[in-house]
Order: C-alpha cells, then structure tokens, then sequence
C-alpha cells in the first residue's frame, strides 16, 4: 500500500464517520425536508429588497429601506468583492446546505486542532464527535444562527494554526492561522471572534511567563511576528466588513448615545457606555449556578417552553382539574426558572466531557493546561454578566469593544471548545503510560469524587439549595404553581443522576484500562459512544423531527400574504412606508418581505432610530408616523383578521417647510418632537448652522417637491419653486455614504428631526438625486484583494515547493 495512503486513510474515515452521524441525526433532510429557523426567516425577510435588487440591476446596494426606515446592509447581507475567503465559503455553502456545512466545519475543525497535540485520529474523531454534539451548536442551528455556528466551528481551526507556530511549524502554522483567520471573519460574528481573541490573549500571556521561565523569550517573539503577519493578512482579506462595522458602529445602538437622560427623565449615566447601555447588554446573563448546566443539563428546567411528560406532577394536575388537551399543553411550558429573560435551551457539553475535564486537570502535565483552565474559569464568570458584576464592570468598561456586544453568555463558546479539548489530552495523556497504574486510579478517583459527588449531592437533595420558583410564574395559576415547581425539581433529579450513570460508567471504563483489562480501541471506541450518546439524546429534546418542514417551491411561500399586504401592494407607489401595529415594533422582521417597514429586527440597529422609537414612537406620537411617511398601518379587527388602515395624514417623501428652529443638543431635539407640525416645522441642531448660512424660508404656495424615481440606494425628486425652500425628506439621515445632488452638483445636506435628512434647494427647477456611495467599502476593497492575493499566493507557492521537493526526492 501507498505509505501515503495509508496515512490519509484515518482522514478519510474521520470525515466518513462525521457525514454518516450528520445524516443519521438530520435524515429528514435525505427526503427533502428543510429546518424551520426562525432566525433565518427574518432574514430572508430583511434581505429581500437587497437580493430583488442585486437580481435585476446587476448591481450591489448597501443601503435598504425594508426596515427601520432604512439602514446600511453591512450586517445584513452585504456582498463585498475581492475576498478570495469569502467566494470559498459562498461556494462551499452550495455544496453543503445548512445546517451541514456546519456540523462538518464543527467536526473536522476541532478534528484537526486535536492532531496538532498529537492526538491520534481514532481519539480524535471521538472529541470532534462530542464537540460537534455540543448543545450550544444544535440549538444555535435550531434557531438559524448560522454566522454564530460558523464562527464557533472555525476557533479550534485558528488555535490549531497557532499552536504548529508555537510547537512545530512557524511558517506552516502562520499559513493555516491566517487562512483560519480569515474563515472566522467570514463568517461574521464579530462577537465570537471578539471572545477568541480573549482566548488567545490569556493563551499568549502564558506562553510569554512559560517563555521566561524556560528562557525562550526569542522564540516566542519570532513565533509573534509569524503570527502578526497572519493575522494582517486573515484580517486584510475581511478588512470590508470590519471597516464598514467600525464605522457604522458608531451610530448604531453598539455606539454612545448623546442623550443624557432616560425615557422617564432619569440621568443616562450610571447605564450608558462606549457601546451597548449597561442593561441592555447584560440582560442575557447566566445565574451564579447557570453553569451547572454544563455538567446536568436540565439544571435549570431546560426551555423557557419546554416539554414535561405525561408522568409529570403538572399532567397529572391539569387533567384533574379537567383542562382541555392536557398532553398538548404540557409540550409548552415556562419550567426554566433561571434569571434570563427566556432561553431555548442548556448549554451542555456532556457529563463525560466535564468529568474528563478534571481528570485532566489531575493527569496532564502539559502546561497547556494552566492557559486552558485559566480562560474556561474567566469565561465562566463572564458568562454571569449582571449576577457576577465586580468582574463584569471591569470588562464592561476597561476591556476595548467588550461592551460592543449583548447576551455575554456566548463567552461559553470559549469554554466549549477548551473543556472537549483538555478533556480528550486527558485520554491522550491516560494512554502514555506515563504514570504509575496506582497513581491514576487515585486521580480518577478524586475526579469521580468531585463530578460524580456534586451530580450525587444535587440528585439526593435538590430542594436544600434551590426553591425552583422564577419570575415568570406569576402568570401562572396559582393552583398550577406547585406543580410546576415540583416538576422542575424533579427534572433536576433525573439528569443529575442521568450524568451520574455516564460518569460511572467512564470511571468503570478507565478503570478496566488502566488495569490492563481492556484495550486502548476498545477504550475510545466505547467512550466515542458514551459521549455521542449522551449528547444526541440531550440535542433531540431541543432540535428534532418535528423542527422539519417540507421545502416550499418558491422563497415567497415562506412568506404569507395576508389580505392586508394584498391590498396595500395595490399602491403604485414606489417609496411609502407601513407600520404593522399587530407586531412588536422592534421584532418585526417578517413585514419587511412585502413592504418598507418602520419596525424591524436587528442587533444593531441605528441608534438615533432606536431612540426615536423609544422616546416618541412608543408613546404613540402620530406626528412620527407622519414625517416617516407611514402610508398604511396594518391593524386586528375582533377576529383577529388584518386589514389596511391608510394615513391620510402621511407627509409623503419629501415636503417644505415655512419654519426652522434651531436647538442645542441631542436632548433638546428629541424633546421637541414631543408636540410640533412636522409639515411646517423642522428642527435642527446647532452643530449645523453653518449650512443653514443665515437661511430664512419664503413661504411660496406654488412650490413643489416630489419623488421622480426610487432604488434602495438612490432616490430622485424634482423641484419648482419661486424662493429658496427648506426641503425634508422623509429618509434617515446617514452621512457615512448617503451624498445628495442638485442638478448633478454634490450639494451638502443636513440631519433634521433626530434622524431625516434636510437640504436648502435654491429657487427655480431643480433635479435632486440621493446616492449611498460609501467610500469605506472601495477603500476595504483595495485592501481585501492585496489581502487575498499575498495569503493564497503564499499557500500556493509554500504548497508548489512542497510538491516539487517530494517529486525529486521520488526521483532519486
């Protein structure tokens, strides 16, 4: 046989193996049936007029005015060119549809971060099995956060780069961290990315006290310098999307407000920040004792609607109470009781992981396992947000770009590659030998004393350290409530003493190997299952059969249209605006398939917008719907039947106005729309008086300003006055891209209302054009392709060298 050959043959059935679990789990794809996500609904919904766009003109847009009244798509959608990383995985996505391309990216990652510590494949396949199985992954996929899942599959690939750097290959493993780099950019969760770069902080701030220790403080500077240039490059060919992201951010609610008060008067202060307010940020925070979790999944109840069986204590109590269709209603139930708002699931990455955690925190001698410990404990603790704060305000507001980012329990996408990755250089270290048989059993018996007693303690007494009761149980009977309560203890009980028995069971396991009584392959083989099946009966309580829906012909049978959408697209039309009252305002991204919507979803919506809403919009101001053209509301009649409810009211897509009042700040604009004409009244802030040059309106009866042509990223009107006139436009004002043009000269515009746009048109007949010509995405363009080119050219060229040198050594 090929020595070649052979040596791939592992590989080849590692990434059987991961294929053929993939699809054992997700065989209702294999008849055609696709994921309801939820997450990737919305989407679809928001990107809609960008895709419609980009499919008849030929053209890009980074502008849409689908939701929120109009914002950037840099975080929706946007396509950027000249990221050669970018075209891969856009290809790749065709070859393997979600959530596929996922898992296997979860799999042959961490696989791969396994053999450069010199795990062999067979134990290899076994930790990328069980951290592919990670409930974080699955639920995340449920849920349709693709960018989330990728980013996280594409961690153990980056350490993996840096750890050849360090122990083996500098130049080789520069190469694979920036090519991994410049995958987990791509897949664009800044968040994720942000928390690995804590990672490999703490990672590099070991090495260096190792290095001084050890007195290779060369070696590792080199190693650096290897490594800086990688990470140049991996960043270079994504520079658009983060420039773009760090320019935007600014202005969206991920940037500093200039309010200083709050919407009941109070001072900002104390909960505002650089980035994200204070509140808002942390609002998804795990408990003190969240984390358990990890270890028991069940811990916490499981779901905020999570399912109880018909042996339940509720059950039992619904049909005796006679409630009609008691199974169905205990399929949906508040039994998560723990401090975030709601939650779709545990992060649980399997009671044998845990165990083996500890084992190896007893066994390994590699020092790897200090930085490992180190940031799985801190990213724990950070993970407690708001229930942990002496920590969290350090990072909050010390820690550059921490306070950029919501739901800080995704920090244990951190933790749930450390915890797999330390747990299975236990069982490399376990098959060295290197310690004597009566020295390990000691050490696996302190671990089981550890993780094994704390499962024991909470199966035996649950009720002496909880009382399972949570906020959300006074919308609940209060016949009901004891029940309930009684059933979240009871599933606390079961899974402890569920993660018990695998921990038994891989003591046992151990145990018999270490005394010689089985085999090393009978010992990962047997843990490969264990794992897998622990794991795989905890992701079907969450991602399972019935999360599958057959395909829909067409994009658009996704998308009901109701007998309200049908009459409002009626109107010709091309720019108005609908508000659908029936929806949260800020979740509502379904309305914007059909039409340009106020309301929206988004995490990073713009921040004035979001103030707007807060201030004015949700307290019902009709002088908003006004000036931000809402045309049509959507509304519920007694039946629950949606119908259009036209404005007459609606200011239309740009008007003038008689009179201008000037105003100090932030605050005082905000304020003023309290009670105003928005038809003859505008206000603006002082920082632009300049433009207004000593500008006095003549009202003019004849004068007119009207739309002539609408694009989502270029709008034109036509003007005719006697005077000089004040124009509004019905737009939201963003001067990073957005240039305006009269008669095709570039003409300065100003920001009025909080968040339109205003401009002075002189007299006469005019032509006024709007374009969104962002600089910052040519600049990133320029930078992304000389990016592309010096990093694949260097795998290219280092992989044609290794090539030709194997040939002639062959020849000789």
């Amino acid at each position: 046989m090929n020595p070649l050959f052979k040596k791939i043959i592992p590989h080849i059935i590692a990434i059987a193996v991961a294929f053929v679990v993939i699809f054992a789990y997700f065989n209702p794809m294999l008849g055609g049936k696709v994921l309801k996500q939820g997450d990737v609904q919305q989407w679809r919904a928001t990107y809609h007029e960008i895709a419609e766009y980009e499919k008849t003109s030929g053209e890009r847009t980074f502008w849409t005015n689908s939701i929120f009244s109009g914002m950037p798509t840099y975080l929706i959608g946007a396509s950027y060119k000249n990221n050669f990383t970018g075209y891969i995985s856009f290809y790749l996505s065709k070859v393997m549809p979600n959530p596929i391309d996922t898992l296997f990216l979860l799999f042959i990652c961490f696989y791969i971060l396994l053999l450069t510590f010199e795990v062999s494949p067979w134990l290899a396949i076994a930790g990328s099995l069980a951290f592919m199985f990670s409930t974080f992954n699955f639920i995340n996929i449920d849920a349709g956060h693709v960018g989330k899942g990728n980013a996280i599959a594409f961690i153990p690939l980056v350490l993996a780069g840096i750890n050849v750097t360090l122990r083996k290959n500098k130049l080789l493993g520069a190469l694979l961290t920036g090519i991994a780099l410049s995958f987990e950019l791509a897949a664009g969760h800044l968040q994720i990315t942000y928390y690995l770069a804590i990672l490999i902080m703490v990672w590099m701030v070991a090495e260096f006290i190792f290095a001084i220790k050890e007195k290779k403080i060369a070696h590792l500077v080199i190693c650096g310098m290897y490594l800086g240039v990688a990470a140049l490059l991996g960043a270079g060919t994504n520079i658009t999307g983060l420039i773009t992201t760090e320019e935007y951010g600014k202005y969206s609610i991920r940037g500093k407000s200039e309010l200083t008060k709050t919407t009941s008067g109070e001072s900002n202060e104390s909960n505002s920040s650089s980035g994200l307010d204070k509140d808002y940020a942390l609002q998804w925070s795990n408990g003190a004792s969240e984390p358990f979790t990890l270890l028991i999944p069940n811990f916490y109840g499981g779901s905020s609607m999570g399912e109880l069986s018909t042996n339940s204590e509720t059950f039992k109590l619904l049909k005796q109470n006679g409630v009609p269709n008691p199974k169905q209603v205990v399929q949906q139930l508040p039994i998560y009781w723990g401090t975030q708002p709601f939650t779709a699931g545990p992060i649980y990455y399997g009671a044998i992981i845990c165990f083996l955690f500890v084992f190896g925190l007893f066994i390994i001698k590699d020092k790897a396992k200090w930085w490992i410990l180190v940031i799985s404990v801190l990213a724990i603790f950070l993970s407690m947000g708001r229930n942990f704060m002496p920590l969290t305000d350090i990072f909050f507001y010390h820690f550059p770009l921490y306070n950029k980012f919501r739901s800080v329990t995704f920090i244990l996408a951190i933790t749930q590659t450390m915890f797999p990755l330390l747990a299975i250089l236990a069982i490399r270290d376990l098959m060295k030998k290197d310690m004597k048989a009566d020295e390990l059993k000691k050490k696996l018996l302190y671990s089981f004393y550890v993780v094994g007693g704390l499962c024991l303690l909470f199966a035996a007494l649950p009720g002496m350290f909880f009382d399972f009761t949570s906020q959300s149980d006074s919308q609940l009977p209060e016949w009901l409530r004891p029940a309930i309560i009684s059933d979240r203890e009871s599933l606390l009980r079961m899974d402890a003493l569920r993660s018990l028995l695998f921990i038994l069971l891989t003591t046992g396991l151990i145990w018999f190997y270490i005394a010689k009584k089985i085999k090393a392959e009978y010992l990962i083989g047997t843990l490969a299952v264990l794992m897998l099946f622990d794991l795989w009966q905890v992701d079907k309580r969450y991602l399972n059969d019935k999360d599958f829906e057959a395909k829909k012909k067409t994009e658009a049978d996704s998308f009901t249209k109701t007998q309200a959408d049908e009459i409002i697209l009626q109107d010709k039309d091309p720019n108005y605006r609908v508000y659908n009252t029936t929806q949260r305002l800020d979740q509502d991204a379904l309305t914007s398939y059909w039409h340009k919507s106020i309301g929206g979803y988004h995490g990073a919506k713009m921040r004035r917008y979001q103030e707007l809403i807060e201030f004015q919009i949700a307290k019902n101001n009709n002088e908003m719907f006004n000036m931000l053209n809402v045309k049509y509301f959507i509304v519920a009649d007694s039946t629950n039947q949606l119908y259009p409810q036209q404005n007459p009211m609606a200011n239309g897509n740009a008007w003038f106005v008689k009179e201008y009042v000037m105003v100090e700040n932030a605050d005082a604009e905000l304020d003023s729309l309290t009670h105003f004409n928005s038809k003859e009244k505008v206000f603006i802030d002082k920082r632009f008086t300049d433009q207004l040059n000593g500008f006095k309106p003549n009202e003019d009866s004849s004068a007119k300003i009207a739309l002539t042509s609408y694009l989502p990223n270029k709008l034109g009107y036509s003007s005719d006055a006697t005077s000089n006139q004040l124009a509004v436009f019905s737009e939201i004002y963003y001067d990073k891209g957005w240039n305006a043009y009269i008669d095709g000269q570039l003409t300065p515009h100003f920001r009025c209302d909080y968040v339109l746009r205003g401009m002075i048109i002189p007299a006469g007949k005019h032509t006024i054009e709007f374009k969104f010509e962002p600089q910052v995405v040519k600049t990133g363009e320029t930078i992304a392709l000389y990016s592309s080119i010096l990093l694949y050219g260097g795998i290219i060229s280092i992989g044609g060298f290794v090539f030709f040198k194997r040939k002639k050594e062959d020849e000789k």
